[in-house]
């Protein structure tokens, strides 16, 4: 079995936020992927979450109903009930270093300022050795201006290319889902999605 969480914030006020790219990217993989759009919520797992069943296993899609900053509570929960190594968790979050059109699967590493991974590594005793899919929504204003920052909605230029990263994004997941994190990283981690000013239409450099 296999888990893949998005981060975001609970709640109509923070839908189409950019601290909720992970929620979007895991509502489309939901729908695209698996046809299935319904997401329940587990008071168990403090997630909303869907349990698809594909080739005789399992596959736990999970949105956590925490807040951002406390999304280790939903993380751990997840793990300790489906006895799950960390290898077999995926983790999509938001991330102001990389700016949009741009995403990044990491293995392992640092929070970079991030508070739901913060949250996360917080939970695990300081363990950082779990696989993150980042969405870029950058670029990172800096400073306190960044709380304010993650909670803004995208520009309408930037909702253009956002929509072609998440596309990616899906891809990206498949490839982890059957392949693992290495295969993924190879594949996607040097995706670079822009608008040709010329043209006005999306450009991918690989």
């Amino acid at each position: 079995m296999k888990a893949i969480i998005g981060l975001g914030n609970p709640g109509v006020k923070y839908e189409a936020t950019r601290h909720n790219a992970g929620f979007e990217v895991l509502d489309h993989l939901s729908n695209t992927e698996f046809n299935s759009e319904q997401f329940t919520k587990n008071e168990r797992l403090f997630s909303q979450i869907a349990l698809i069943v594909k080739s005789n296993d399992q596959l736990l899609l999970a949105k956590p109903a925490t807040y951002m900053n406390d999304s280790g509570k939903a993380f751990l929960a997840i793990k300790n009930w489906y006895k799950l190594a960390l290898k077999d968790i995926l983790v999509i979050h938001d991330d102001v270093s990389l700016p949009v059109g741009k995403i990044r699967l990491q293995k392992e590493g640092g929070a970079g300022g991030q508070h739901g991974i913060e949250s996360i590594i917080n939970s695990l005793g300081g363990n950082k050795e779990f696989n993150r899919l980042k969405i870029g929504v950058g670029p990172d204003p800096g400073g306190e201006r960044r709380a304010d920052y993650v909670l803004q909605k995208f520009k309408q230029e930037e909702k253009i290319l956002l929509k072609e990263v998440i596309n990616i994004a899906v891809k990206a997941i498949v490839v982890w889902l059957n392949a693992g994190i290495s295969q993924a990283m190879n594949e996607f981690n040097g995706v670079d999605i822009f608008i040709d000013q010329k043209s006005g239409t999306n450009k991918e450099h690989l």
